[in-house]
């Protein structure tokens, strides 16, 4: 069944970072019904997604990420309907939360703006790999200045596709490490040996590489400052990349 659905949301026209997003986001509702319930799951019932929306919920996760989550169900819903598994689709507009809140008082980056940013980060000699993938975590995972640089090794899950995040009150949340992050992850990682640190922060410069600290939060202003004055972007900012995260995932 994963199989074919993996093949079907790959066939949807969608992009590369949604349709891996997607792909994982049904493995992990698979298995939360079987950890919960005791069995494979089947059919999907409008009861079993109200009950995982306050899973979520009671495990802190943002309403972002669980908008993602529903439109990854709202999709195996229609493959299933498509397969004739089931007869009707169970998800609504409704289910989803709104977020309103970030978007509406920030000026969210377009997609080509996101676009421009990671194409000139990547060309930059000295840190392209680094910086790519600062923003690249930044503008798919929706991560805060102040996530991002608290990442520790140890919070790469790279095999499982999950970072482990710290967030505000020091709760625990795990974001999908989705296509395009994983690349950027892979691709920093074998850069990140050669540097030959000890510290355990995930992201290191040469100020901090002999060290045990992480980064300033404020270097994540100064690099999106590098960049917005390179592409001609004003007021670029963590917090417009994470409102263009939120909205990329309720389009």
């Amino acid at each position: 069944m994963e199989e074919k659905f993996d093949l079907y949301i790959q066939d949807k026209g969608l992009s590369d970072n949604t349709s891996s997003s997607y792909i994982n986001d049904i493995k992990l509702f698979r298995k939360y019904y079987n950890d919960s319930y005791g069995e494979d799951l089947e059919q999907l019932i409008h009861t079993y997604v109200i009950m995982y929306v306050g899973y979520l919920k009671r495990n802190n996760y943002k309403a972002s990420a669980i908008n993602r989550k529903i439109a990854a169900l709202k999709q195996y819903n229609s493959f299933l309907v498509d397969n004739n598994i089931q007869d009707a689709n169970v998800i609504i507009k409704k289910d989803f939360i709104k977020i309103g809140s970030l978007l509406g008082k920030t000026r969210v980056s377009t997609e080509q703006e996101v676009d421009k940013i990671l194409h000139f980060a990547g060309k930059d000699e000295k840190n392209g790999i680094r910086d790519y993938c600062m923003i690249i975590l930044l503008g798919n995972g929706g991560l805060r200045e102040s996530e991002l640089v608290s990442l520790r090794m140890v919070d790469v899950r790279l095999e499982d596709r999950f970072l482990n995040i710290i967030g505000k009150g020091n709760k625990f949340r795990e974001v999908v490490i989705n296509g395009m992050m994983y690349s950027a992850l892979v691709d920093y990682l074998k850069e990140r040996i050669e540097i030959k640190t000890d510290n355990p922060y995930l992201f290191v410069t040469q100020k901090n590489k002999s060290t045990k600290k992480p980064l300033n939060r404020n270097f994540c202003n100064r690099l999106l400052d590098k960049y917005g004055e390179i592409c001609n972007i004003q007021n670029l900012t963590p917090h417009k990349l994470r409102a263009f995260f939120a909205l990329m995932l309720t389009m």
